[in-house]
């Protein structure tokens, strides 16, 4: 049997010729369904129920759908809550870092007065040293002095002892001889011990002089060597070596010198070992005025007094293209307009536009050491002007290839750029500690 006849036995089997009675008002109606109209109420009546049952389905997924709309919209407003509260914090501390921040700048012109006090008391001990040792060349001179004069009383009493001997047979004039002999023995005698007395006296002085020389010295050394290893963190907090400083330009050669060698003799013990010290001293003198010079020509300051960091330096994925590039400063954001500043003295040497940068400037703070400021709003300084520490040089903006109120912000040694933060942190640091040290002084 085929699959066609199978179907047509079936359907005349479950959907067989009716005939149905209908009765209205004493009359009845008979209504004929043949089997064809039955399969097609049962289509229409499958049809119907299949599409409640699809209907039903559809509503109660757009219900689910529509619930878990409504817990990611509950989580949205969470978050966003929790971000509105974390920005408040911000503030908050973005203003204390202020308040910090002034307070270290104060504290930083404060060490720098004190270093100009530290070279004048070092200047006066200079002083101090010439006079001792003049005032040693003079009691020299009145220790000689005073052998050439026992010298000489020796050789007196040696002529009148020849004297007496030679007046001995003289007895009219003996007597008066022999007692003007005595007195001016005791008199010779009198003053060799008052010279001995006074010669033990400037031996005395000249030793207590070399001890507050001593002390004196090892004072200086000891807040020199202090203050050098504070500056020496501070460098290297910053990564810089000896090797990213552009040496100095060469002195001019020192006039002519010479004579005989005449090696050097002190008259003194102490006398050698003072010199020695007050070299070092010299020494440690020249490196901590040398360090000085470096630091506050270090650009160690923070560049706004309200940001945060946006992007840090080094590799990242680009904000146009999400491609991974080298990002060779730091975006710090924050309001549009926000005051840019100097963060060290230095030399403006671009004032303006500068491609993808956008409105730029760049400062030389020498040694080889540039800042660079991009994006801004606004340049407030030209080419060639001196700025100082905190000098107001520039508006925080959004030009060039910015996505958003920033500034991009370069710290380059000797043409490299190297990361802004570890400056930044070195500055706090310097900052701290001069805030410790004016509190402690309180």
């Amino acid at each position: 049997m085929s699959a066609f006849e199978r179907v047509r036995h079936l359907v005349d089997k479950w959907f067989p010729d009716r005939q149905i009675l209908v009765r209205s008002n004493d009359s009845v109606y008979q209504l004929r369904l043949g089997k064809y109209a039955q399969l097609g109420l049962a289509s229409l009546g499958i049809a119907a129920i299949t599409w409640s049952v699809g209907v039903s389905g559809y509503s109660l997924y757009l219900d689910q759908r529509l619930a878990l709309r409504e817990r990611q919209l509950f989580r949205s407003e969470l978050s966003y809550n929790q971000l509105i509260t974390r920005v408040t914090e911000s503030q908050r501390r973005f203003g204390e870092i202020t308040t910090q921040m002034e307070g270290t700048h104060r504290n930083l012109l404060s060490m720098a007065e004190k270093n100009m006090q530290l070279q004048a008391r070092v200047q006066d001990y200079t002083s101090k040293l010439e006079s001792s040792e003049k005032e040693k060349t003079r009691i020299s001179a009145l220790r000689t002095s005073m052998d050439n004069q026992m010298s000489a009383l020796q050789g007196q009493i040696d002529g009148i002892t020849n004297r007496n001997m030679a007046l001995r047979d003289e007895l009219e004039t003996v007597e008066t001889v022999m007692s003007r002999v005595m007195r001016e023995r005791d008199q010779a005698s009198q003053r060799a011990k008052k010279l001995q007395a006074e010669l033990a006296d400037a031996h005395q002085r000249i030793a207590d002089l070399h001890t507050i020389q001593q002390q004196a010295l090892q004072r200086v050394a000891q807040t020199a060597d202090s203050t050098i290893l504070d500056l020496e963190n501070v460098l290297e907090m910053t990564g810089l070596q000896e090797q990213d400083f552009i040496l100095p330009p060469m002195k001019p050669v020192e006039p002519g010198v010479g004579g005989p060698f005449e090696a050097f003799e002190p008259e003194h013990p102490q006398d050698e070992e003072f010199v020695s010290t007050a070299v070092a001293l010299a020494d440690r003198m020249d490196h901590l005025a040398n360090l000085n010079e470096r630091v506050l020509q270090t650009p160690i300051g923070e560049p706004a007094a309200v940001y945060y960091l946006s992007s840090p330096f080094g590799k990242r994925k680009d904000p146009f293209n999400g491609k991974w590039a080298f990002h060779s400063g730091v975006d710090l954001a924050g309001p549009i307009k926000t005051e840019i500043f100097a963060t060290a003295p230095g030399k403006v040497v671009h004032a303006g536009w500068s491609g993808k940068y956008g409105k730029m400037v760049e400062v030389d703070h020498g040694n080889g050491v540039h800042t660079r400021f991009g994006h801004l709003y606004k340049v407030l300084v030209k080419k060639g002007d001196e700025v100082g520490y905190r000098d107001v040089v520039a508006l925080m903006g959004s030009t060039g290839r910015s996505t958003g109120s920033h500034v991009h912000y370069e710290v380059l040694v000797n043409d490299k750029p190297v990361n802004p933060i570890k400056f930044i942190e070195a500055g706090r640091y310097v900052f701290k500690s001069e805030q410790d040290e004016a509190d402690g002084s309180k």
